[in-house]
């Protein structure tokens, strides 16, 4: 708000400085009456200093006097004669002042201005985030202060769905898995606290559906029938569960919801491909009946190597010393969109590249969650010093989308991640 006040400020004053600077000037001047004026002025003053040095007598005064001011009452009286001038614009004094104005003003503010002070908020929520020594933000602390606010505040539900989503950012899993269960009271009818919590406790699982987070995505699903989220996470929990009949019917409801995102259609299409490969005879009987059969060469089983992704993967020359021999590699497939869980992905160390790996199936984190249901995904490769699954700044990357099944590639890590 500072901000446009200021650059308001400083428009309105050019508009009043700019202004007689861009437009013709009249110089008007009457030079007739105006110099008849002066010279009466002057013989009159001629006249009153002979009189006072009796260089003539009261009549003769009087007479010369009188004369006088009759001349100059003819002037007077007579047509006005006036010449006019125009002074020219000057633009380039104006362009200048244009200029210079707001760039003094700038410099002058950047210099002895505080910029703190033109927004308090920030500059009280800025000195109240805890650094760590490198200069980064503590994430640690700042969890621990926002834990120790709602200790002292538990009815704040915006306080724990924030808590809810920093433990999940750092892998923290039971701890997200406690706030959502307080957000859950506090909202105890909310669909998406429910999936939330449902996710939470899935990852705390590695990735089962299976058991409450299934209830609670079906609880969210008879509140919210259209819920994207819940229909897509519906659907897994139906797969997982062998109920292939109903996870084609959550994803055929949820393609319409997706409106023009083609990529995700095409991914709910996999899906509804490969839970098609696993329905029972009466399954398959019963879904033939509500929709046509897919064509064969979607139903023909693929051998493994055509459902997998070779990737070799080294480490850039310039960046080798920027990683240690024992820091951690990620090697992974990841949907094009949707659920960023990978749907396969390989931990080695630097000291192992470069390497040639296999990604496929089994290295799912998830079994609804197969590198085998995505026609198309992305593949990459990051060098974490943390050993965390999560990417921070400074990490070392490198990532190839639009990769198909049954295909090879090189991958070399040779950028640096700037959040």
């Amino acid at each position: 708000m500072f901000w446009i006040f200021a650059a308001l400020l400083i428009v309105l004053a050019l508009v009043i400085i700019l202004p007689p600077l861009l437009k013709k000037t009249e110089l008007e001047g009457d030079d007739r009456r105006n110099q008849n004026i002066l010279i009466a002025k002057d013989q009159l003053a001629e006249l009153e200093t002979a009189y006072s040095n009796k260089e003539m007598d009261q009549a003769e005064y009087e007479a010369r006097r009188d004369e006088l001011e009759q001349a100059l009452y003819v002037d007077i009286d007579s047509e006005v004669v006036t010449k006019t001038e125009y002074a020219k614009p000057s633009f380039i004094t104006a362009g200048f002042i244009a200029l210079i104005v707001p760039l003094v003003a700038a410099g002058v503010y950047a210099k002895y201005g505080n910029s703190e002070a033109a927004d308090p908020e920030k500059a009280k929520i800025a000195k109240n985030i805890p650094m760590t020594a490198d200069g980064k933000p503590d994430v640690d602390a700042m969890v621990r202060g926002l834990r120790a606010k709602l200790d002292k505040n538990p009815n704040n539900p915006e306080g724990w769905y924030m808590m809810g989503r920093s433990y999940m950012a750092l892998k923290r899993y039971k701890g997200a898995v406690e706030s959502y269960e307080h957000l859950l009271k506090l909202k105890p009818n909310d669909a998406k606290v429910m999936l939330f919590l449902a996710d939470a406790e899935a990852m705390l699982k590695g990735g089962d559906i299976s058991g409450r987070p299934a209830s609670l995505i079906e609880q969210s699903l008879k509140i919210e029938p259209d819920s994207i989220t819940g229909l897509w996470l519906g659907g897994m929990s139906a797969q997982q569960q062998g109920n292939h009949g109903l996870a084609i019917k959550r994803w055929n409801k949820l393609i319409p919801l997706l409106g023009k995102d083609v990529e995700q259609i095409a991914e709910v299409k996999a899906m509804i491909s490969d839970s098609k490969k696993k329905l029972s005879p009466s399954e398959a009987t019963a879904l033939a009946q509500q929709a046509p059969a897919a064509p064969a060469s979607v139903v023909t089983q693929k051998s493994p190597a055509a459902q997998s992704i070779v990737v070799t993967v080294s480490l850039a020359d310039e960046l080798k010393n920027q990683a240690s021999p024992s820091d951690t590699v990620f090697i992974y497939a990841k949907a094009m969109s949707g659920p960023p869980m990978p749907l396969a992905a390989k931990r080695v160390q630097v000291k192992d590249l470069p390497i040639t790996i296999t990604l496929d199936d089994s290295m799912a984190m998830m079994p609804a969650m197969k590198l085998s249901a995505f026609p198309q995904v992305k593949i990459g490769a990051r060098v974490s010093k943390s050993g965390n699954a999560i990417s921070a700044n400074g990490d070392l990357y490198v990532e190839k989308s639009s990769v198909s099944k049954g295909s090879k590639h090189e991958l070399v890590i040779d950028s640096i991640l700037k959040k």
